[in-house]
């Protein structure tokens, strides 16, 4: 866990638009718009809107998230975590009560798939068919 001086924080009371990065831990409690990048873990409180392309670390969400994310580690949905984007991990866990709308990569070498290749989509209009059924053959 991060020491008090080394988290940035954005406050309940607190709308920021813009750029964002950090090299250690962020956490959002407030409303924030714009682009978040960080070497560290990104945190959404429980009723932070948070409307932003991400690149972290981690991402740990208990919020909102309106954007697509991108972590070179673990993305955590939990219990009260909404993400409305994409999100590209190397490991994700999602809590019984999340909310996930977009399409996801998860494993070690989906950062570098996505990045390398162009992505193919599947039959019926993504990796699982569009509805979250396999593939109709």
């Amino acid at each position: 866990m991060a020491e008090s001086g080394d988290t940035t924080v954005v406050g309940a009371d607190s709308h920021f638009k813009g750029e964002l990065s950090f090299e250690r831990v962020a956490k959002i409690n407030g409303k924030f718009d714009g682009k978040i990048t960080g070497k560290g873990e990104l945190q959404v409180s429980q009723n932070a809107q948070c409307k932003a392309d991400v690149d972290a670390t981690g991402v740990q969400v208990d919020g909102l998230i309106e954007g697509n994310l991108n972590a070179k580690d673990t993305v955590k949905l939990n219990g009260s975590g909404v993400v409305r984007g994409d999100i590209t991990a190397a490991k994700m866990v999602m809590t019984e009560g999340a909310s996930f709308h977009g399409m996801c990569a998860v494993g070690p070498d989906s950062g570098r798939a996505s990045s390398s290749a162009p992505s193919q989509p599947a039959p019926g209009g993504g990796p699982t068919g569009g509805q979250g059924q396999p593939p109709k053959k």
